[in-house]
């Protein structure tokens, strides 16, 4: 039987870094919401485990070493969790830029410890596998809008989100997660704000959310400019288009999303774009959770 399932990506509307733990793990807080667009991937028992990776962006990853990949990982964890051999064929559809800001991989483990989890016939709290796997993969795990706390494994509930017409834009530049808290290690100016404490809003509508989000921010973007200074256009650029409402990087970077009132504003917008700049990654897409 072939399991298969979207891997969606995480768009981080805003992420504030509040410190850095004794043992170098930095403490955020994001409000995370997810698009209708990823990877896409499938699972299939058979003799041994393997893994194929197909697509647009497979080129990224095929030159690595098949056992760092997280699908793998996932399925080793998913192994000695419950004692018992994993065997059998993922194939990864890779649509997402690698490096890029919005979880691919993160996203690509929580999906193969389900998968896994359906062939299998198993149900068990993977609480502690998921954050082993890293620190954004429980919260594509839960896959809902969620202020994401401490180093990623506190989930708080948020209220429901209004569906968002959006855009994703990546320049093809990969980014070091890596590198950019290394920057953020080196500032002095990194102000605490521990949004999870505050009372949550409620948005009526779209025009409201991106209010409240001019005043948030996303403090790896300053890092990430310096690293990746083609950011910096790609935010010039969404600012530029008609109809915007908010515009910010994801994550890490280097994928910038925007927010429109309608999905034709939105779809003119990456119409623009597109051949504006052809050798840029343009996604029209919805966000919610």
């Amino acid at each position: 039987m072939l399991y298969k399932t979207l891997c969606p990506a995480k768009i981080n509307l805003f992420l504030h870094i509040l410190g850095k733990r004794t043992d170098g793990f930095h403490m955020l807080e994001s409000l995370v919401t997810f698009a209708d667009c990823g990877d896409e991937l499938s699972f299939e028992r058979a003799d041994e485990l393997t893994l194929e990776i197909i697509g647009p962006y497979a080129n990224e990853l095929n030159g690595f070493d098949i056992n760092d990949n997280l699908i793998i990982r996932a399925a080793k964890l998913f192994e000695q969790h419950f004692n018992i051999r994993v065997a059998g064929k993922f194939t990864l559809l890779k649509n997402l830029p690698v490096a890029s800001g919005i979880g691919g991989g993160s996203s690509n483990a929580a999906m193969a410890i389900k998968l896994l989890m359906q062939a299998y016939d198993k149900a068990d709290d993977m609480d502690d596998v998921l954050l082993a796997l890293g620190a954004d993969v429980p919260v594509c795990f839960n896959g809902k809008n969620v202020i994401m706390s401490g180093i990623g494994e506190r989930l708080d509930q948020w209220p429901e989100l209004p569906n968002l017409h959006a855009i994703l834009v990546n320049p093809n530049e990969a980014v070091s997660t890596a590198k950019i808290f290394g920057k953020l290690n080196a500032s002095a100016d990194i102000a605490p704000y521990d949004f999870a404490r505050q009372v949550a809003p409620i948005f009526c509508d779209v025009f409201e959310l991106a209010k409240f989000l001019k005043n948030q921010r996303n403090d790896m973007q300053s890092a990430a400019v310096e690293i990746c200074p083609k950011i910096a256009n790609v935010l010039n650029a969404l600012n530029e288009c008609d109809d915007l409402l908010f515009a910010q990087m994801s994550g890490s970077g280097a994928t910038c999303f925007a927010i429109f009132n309608t999905s034709r504003q939105a779809k003119t917008a990456t119409k623009q774009l597109a051949d504006a700049h052809p050798n840029w990654w343009i996604k029209s897409t919805i966000f919610s959770g």
